[in-house]
């Protein structure tokens, strides 16, 4: 049935989500254990994938994938010299998968009175970022966005929040390491809406990365709802 949300309810939009059984979560399969990515200091639309997403909902059925909230835990030791993350959000019709340095993950139902049944098919970075085959579709850039990191260090966390309401929250990166002083770094980014029979992915890359390749430990959170 398609989903509404309750006018009058304690819930908030996301948890209201949550409880109808429509929001889904990746993550790194062993807790603690971080996953490489890789030294990236420049754009590329087919080499840079970090996250790949595909609906596998039938053409007509309604069901579209909104991506939600995207997190990076810097577990190993800090790449130096660190500026800014970059961040590409692009769209094809068909379902693609990535080809190299890729992992597909098990999402998992945020309500456990619910399956684990999504028709997404999620692939995260694995050993290195992922390798987008030529397009086959129509290939669109969804979004293009960044987040000021400055010089960062081991276990520093970064909260992408996907079509999030209110003011964008800003940040002076600084020019210097914190030492030991984590942060938690966290940007806004267009809203993504991933149609069936169609696949979105996420780029990134790092100016001006370098020394340590990085690692991360993840979260990806996505709904799919039936909206008509």
């Amino acid at each position: 049935m398609p989903f509404t949300l309750a006018a009058a309810s304690k819930l908030s939009k996301r948890q209201q989500l949550a409880k109808a059984g429509k929001t889904f979560i990746v993550t790194n399969p062993t807790p603690g254990t971080a996953i490489v990515h890789a030294t990236l200091t420049a754009f590329s639309a087919t080499a840079n994938g970090l996250f790949v997403v595909a609906n596998n909902n039938a053409t007509g059925s309604g069901i579209n994938i909104y991506l939600d909230q995207m997190l990076l835990c810097q577990t190993a030791a800090a790449p130096g010299s660190t500026l800014v993350k970059h961040f590409e959000v692009y769209n094809e019709t068909g379902i693609v998968a990535g080809t190299t340095a890729v992992a597909t993950r098990t999402p998992v139902n945020l309500n456990s009175a619910f399956a684990n049944t999504t028709q997404a098919t999620v692939q995260s970075f694995a050993a290195g970022a992922i390798t987008i085959p030529a397009a086959v579709g129509t290939r669109r850039l969804m979004s293009n966005f960044t987040m000021t990191t400055g010089v960062t260090v081991r276990y520093d966390t970064f909260i992408v929040n996907f079509g999030a309401e209110g003011p964008p929250i800003a940040k002076n990166g600084g020019a210097a390491a914190r030492a030991t002083d984590v942060a938690t770094i966290v940007t806004n980014a267009p809203t993504v809406c991933i149609a069936p029979q169609t696949t979105s992915w996420i780029n990134m890359w790092w100016v001006t990365q370098d020394t340590n390749v990085p690692e991360y430990e993840f979260a990806l959170t996505y709904h799919e709802i039936q909206e008509s």
